[in-house]
Formats: C-alpha cells, sequence, structure tokens
C-alpha cells in the first residue's frame, strides 16, 4: 500500500476527507428533484445560466444607455451626412433580422459646434459617434462655453482631458476652407483684409475657429472676430445682414450654405489664401486644395485654399465589435453616402484611416481594415477560448483523477482499521463480524463504480487488498 500511496498523499487525503464531506453533503440538496452537483446542473449553469445572464444584462444596459451622434453645426456638410448615416446604421441586416437585435446600437442625433466640441463631448463620455477634422491638437475642454453645450456636459468636459477616447472610424471627404467676402470691398486675396475687418472665424468648438485662427496668426492679420455663438446658417443669415464683411466657413464644397451666398451676380465672393505651402509645412495636418471654378455659380477661377481631412469618429466606449459592424455597414454603403459630396474618398480603394491620418485608430475599425474580424470571428480568439477549455478539462481530468485516488486510499484505510479492531479483540466469533463488515465495502464500492466514482482496475484492487487479508 505505501508504494502506491505515498505518506505525502496519505497526509493529504486527511485534509481532503472534511472538504468531501461538505461536497457530499451539497451534492445531495436537491433543486428541482435533480442533485445539486451534477454534470446536469454544471451544464445547465455554464452552456444556458450563464449565456442568458449575459445576454440580458447586455440587452438590458443597451436599452438604458443613450447613444449619441454629434452632427456638427446646422448648415454643414456633416449636419447634412448625419441623416444618411444613421439610416445606415439603423437598417437591419439579414442576421439581425433574424435574432431580432440590431447589432449596431441606435443613435440619436443631436447638433455640436464642430470638431473641438465633439471632441470634448466624446472625451467627456457623453457622445459616442461624431465628425472632426484629423489632427486638430486644441485643448478642447476651451469648448465648453459652446451654445450646443449643456451645463451638465460642460461640468464634465473640464474635467476630462482632451484625446483620452474619441478615435477614428474612416476618412470621409475633403473640407476646403471657404473665405467668403463682400464683394464691395474689392479684396483678390485674404491677406488684403483690412484692420478691424469684421469677420466671423466661426463658431466656439468648432474647427473652422480652430482653423481660422491658425490663418489670422499666421498672417498676422488685425481683424475683430464676430458671431462665436452662430451656427454656419446663422452666420450666413448675418453676412447678408450686414452684421459683418468676412465670414469663413471650413466645410465640403457645395453645402446649401455656401451656394445660397454665392449665387450668380451675389454680392459676395470668394478670396483666395496664396502661400498654402508655408501653413501645410507649420501645420501638417492642413492640405493646400483648389476650389475649381464653377462649383458656385459666381465662381469662374479656380480658387486656392487650405483644406482638412474629415473624419467620422468614435468613443471607446463602443466595442470593438460595435465599431467593426459600423464601420463595415458604412463602407458597404458609402457610395450612397457620399455620392453628392465633392472631393470624397468614397471611390478610395484601401481607405484605411491608419495610412494617412494622425488621429489614432479605433481598433474595432483597425480590425475591419486589416480583415482580422472581432469576436467569434477571429481565429485568434477562437484558439484562445479553445485553449482555455483544453486547460479546464484537463484540470478536471486531474481533480477527477485525485478524487478517485482518494475514494481508493479511504477503503484501504477502512480495511486496516477493521482488521486491526479484529486481532485486537482476538475473539473468533468476530470473523464473521468482519466478513459482514468487508461485504458491506464491496457493496459501496460496487456502487461507486456503477456510479462512475471509482474504475473497474480500482474496485479490483481493493477486491484484491481483502482477499490478501484473508489469506
Amino acid at each position: 500500500m505505501s508504494d502506491d500511496f505515498p505518506e505525502e498523499f496519505t497526509k493529504l487525503y486527511r485534509y481532503v476527507k472534511p472538504f468531501d464531506r461538505r461536497i457530499n453533503k451539497l451534492r445531495h440538496m436537491t433543486l428541482f428533484h435533480r442533485p445539486l452537483l451534477s454534470v446536469a446542473s454544471f451544464v445547465l449553469i455554464f452552456v444556458l445560466l450563464i449565456p442568458v445572464t449575459t445576454i440580458v444584462i447586455f440587452l438590458v444596459n443597451r436599452t438604458h444607455t443613450q447613444y449619441v451622434f454629434l452632427t456638427g453645426p446646422a448648415g454643414s456638410t456633416t449636419a447634412y451626412i448625419a441623416p444618411r448615416i444613421r439610416s445606415i446604421l439603423n437598417t437591419p441586416e439579414p442576421i439581425e433580422q433574424l435574432l431580432h437585435l440590431n447589432i449596431v446600437p441606435d443613435f440619436t442625433l443631436r447638433p455640436s459646434c464642430g470638431g473641438l466640441d465633439t471632441n470634448a463631448q466624446i472625451n467627456a463620455g457623453v457622445a459616442h459617434l461624431g465628425f472632426a477634422e484629423d489632427g486638430f491638437s486644441g485643448n478642447s475642454a476651451a469648448s465648453i462655453l459652446c451654445s450646443s453645450t449643456a451645463q451638465h456636459i460642460s461640468a464634465k468636459i473640464k474635467d476630462v482631458g482632451a484625446g483620452t477616447k474619441m478615435r477614428v472610424l474612416m476618412s470621409l471627404y475633403k473640407s476646403p476652407l471657404h473665405v467668403v467676402a463682400r464683394s464691395k470691398l474689392g479684396l483678390s486675396d485674404l491677406q488684403q483684409i483690412p484692420p478691424g475687418t469684421k469677420i466671423y472665424l466661426g463658431g466656439d468648438g468648432s474647427s473652422t475657429h480652430f482653423v481660422g485662427q491658425l490663418v489670422v496668426e499666421h498672417f498676422g492679420l488685425n481683424v475683430d472676430r464676430e458671431g462665436h455663438t452662430l451656427d454656419f446658417e446663422q452666420a450666413a443669415q448675418a453676412l447678408i445682414n450686414g452684421e459683418f464683411d468676412v465670414a469663413l466657413f471650413l466645410t465640403g464644397l457645395h453645402t446649401e450654405v455656401l451656394k445660397s451666398l454665392l449665387q450668380q451676380n451675389s454680392e459676395f465672393q470668394l478670396l483666395p489664401i496664396a502661400k498654402t505651402e508655408s501653413l501645410k509645412t507649420l501645420f501638417p495636418y492642413l492640405e493646400s486644395l483648389a476650389i475649381p471654378p464653377a462649383i458656385y455659380p459666381n465662381v469662374q477661377n479656380e480658387i486656392q485654399t487650405i483644406g482638412t481631412h474629415t473624419v467620422l469618429v468614435a468613443s471607446t466606449a463602443l466595442g470593438e465589435s460595435e465599431a467593426y459592424e459600423i464601420t463595415k455597414k458604412i463602407t458597404e454603403h458609402i457610395q450612397d453616402l457620399l455620392w453628392d459630396v465633392p472631393l470624397n474618398l468614397a471611390r478610395v480603394i484601401d481607405n484605411d484611416p491608419s495610412k494617412d491620418l494622425f488621429y489614432p485608430i479605433h481598433d474595432g475599425a483597425r480590425r475591419f481594415f486589416s480583415h482580422n474580424p472581432p469576436f467569434f470571428l477571429d481565429m485568434a480568439i477562437l484558439t484562445g477560448i479553445g485553449a482555455y477549455f483544453s486547460v479546464i478539462y484537463a484540470a478536471y481530468a486531474m481533480l477527477i483523477e485525485f478524487f478517485r485516488n482518494y475514494r481508493v486510499q479511504r477503503f484501504l484505510t477502512t480495511i486496516d482499521l477493521i482488521q486491526g479492531r479484529v486481532q485486537i479483540v482476538g475473539d473468533s466469533s468476530n470473523s464473521t463480524l468482519l466478513s459482514a463488515h468487508l461485504q458491506k465495502i464491496r457493496r459501496i464500492a460496487l456502487r461507486l463504480m456503477r456510479r462512475r466514482k471509482i474504475t473497474y482496475e480500482e474496485f479490483s484492487y481493493i477486491e484484491d487488498y481483502i482477499k490478501a487479508y484473508k489469506l
């Protein structure tokens, strides 16, 4: 016996005995007329109960979370295409119709003052999707006074640093800076704007203001900023009403606001920006662009200006699978989304934003462009799950083997104890009692073998041990 069960194992089995008794008591407790601890119970827990609980928690969290999509200022290109994007995202795919579940969350549209305001709200955790201009490193917390930002949102933004949660999903189009001036001023270039001119540089928290401020400071223009709380539609109306003489709009080509201002024989004109190469050198996230002639009715010559890359951004609060599905859905419908937006990137074969942009890329979008789907479609995760269950199964097999050896050791210890007591008494009449006890042990061993608690080989070992005492 000592060869099969070393002394270290014998001591260990003694400590296991109280634990085994508690497990047996728990096993014999019934739940719905079945043992509490059984193979069926574990299957019910790990295959049904835990997955269902996880799904319910996910759905409850999804239901009670308001997913916000920031559209930018009214009159901008972003505000024009945002409803299209929401329609694309809210259209269920076949698998979603089958499961009666929209994998991509339903978003509520809400205006923002622009790219920096979007950055601030996403970083504050109060928005999940929006538009921004790539590479802007301004302090987004400075936009807390923007008219679209409520007081409770402003309080959150004050406590959050810039660039903590916002990630790029994909590139959309290029946005030129439109410098609209009153024709009667007789200007032929932005640098000719006279000192003291009232000018609209975009609202607080807007990308227009960020770029406009760079341009004004770079060329040393001494102007008076007006309309810091106005969106594009309000600014266009204020320009018509004579509240200022020059207005800057960083937006896509051919927007309704600019078409209304630059009508045939209009009192407004577009000013070019000379020496854009110096701006590009100092601010590499800007790009030299040209507004073609005849894009607007009264623009007959090519207008040199600067511009930016408008990108779709999301919060890291959206998981990899959600960001992956958002990117996938929009990419599949990119032609329908941007068909009437000039300078769009819909025809770019490889629209991977990680190659040309400055902002970090969302992990879900990176997975889409690298053809590496997340979760159950990811081979690396499937391999990890397989390895996890392999380890669980190996640990389970080792534990079963340990308890089998433990049961055999308990049988042998009990047989030794019975035989020792019979020898101490030394009464031949006790041989009948000994046989009765040994027969009881055999029946218990048989019952355990039938229930697969011990193997046939282990039962034979116990039987041989009993016979050896009789000899």
